[in-house]
């Protein structure tokens, strides 16, 4: 009988990413009732996002149909990054519009890449991010100011929540390619997608202090600064005072 393989602990930078994932589903599961509301009311978003209706901002993305890519989806550890949106998302009678932030990033980094499993996994994981960003943005005035703790009394540019599902989608988009890259190819055009991936990481780090403070709000905060390699991903954790005590 062959042996098992040996466990191999996670390493700190990895632990803090399993946090941050399972801080954003407890904020959803803590707030889908609100989220409900506001996805159902006639004049939904009203006091948060003049320019676009809330139920349009959680519009449920396209299905992943492709089997192999659900297991590497699975495999990268974000399953429940896919499985909730498609759970809680409001019928698609209105194109989200933040998906077309997350495509571009698609678009930019898949250049090349045939891999048709890979591409289905990262056009979900993507289409997902813009769905987490547009539904903590519908409930982003229930919220407080990530830095003073005090509540949200302004609004949110559309121009703004795309920035940020733009970065939320590089995020998941780099991790569905470096499990790829670790565990099952060694594809040339899948080296230079990543290459990409990291390389935009890089350009747009100087911008992310700023995206955050027109955020404003904690949970949209934490998403996005969470979601990319930067010098600021996990300042939280690392000097004890991570995110969550709000909720």
């Amino acid at each position: 009988m062959p042996a098992s393989p040996p466990h191999v602990a996670p390493t700190l930078y990895e632990s803090w990413e399993a946090l941050a994932d399972g801080l954003q589903v407890q904020r959803l599961a803590l707030h889908l009732s609100q989220l409900h509301d506001q996805t159902t009311a006639i004049k939904a978003g009203a006091s948060t996002m003049t320019e676009m209706p809330a139920g349009a901002l959680a519009a449920r993305p396209a299905a992943l149909s492709d089997p192999r890519a659900t297991a590497l989806v699975e495999a990268a550890d974000l399953s429940a990054w896919v499985n909730l949106p498609a759970e809680h998302g409001t019928p698609a009678s209105r194109a989200n519009p933040l998906a077309g932030s997350a495509e571009q990033v698609e678009v930019l980094l898949l250049d090349g890449v045939l891999d048709e499993t890979l591409r289905a996994a990262v056009r979900a994981v993507s289409a997902a991010s813009a769905w987490w960003v547009g539904a903590f943005a519908a409930i982003r005035h229930l919220g407080v100011h990530h830095a003073r703790l005090t509540p949200i009394d302004d609004t949110v540019s559309l121009g703004t929540l795309r920035a940020a599902a733009r970065v939320v989608a590089l995020g998941t988009a780099q991790r569905i390619l470096a499990h790829h890259l670790r565990h099952e190819s060694t594809d040339d055009a899948v080296r230079l997608a990543y290459c990409r991936a990291v390389t935009e990481g890089i350009v747009t780090e100087p911008g992310l202090p700023a995206l955050l403070e027109k955020l404003g709000e904690l949970r949209l905060v934490d998403l996005v600064s969470t979601s990319i390699p930067w010098r600021g991903r996990f300042m939280k954790y690392a000097g004890g005072t991570g995110a969550g005590q709000v909720e």
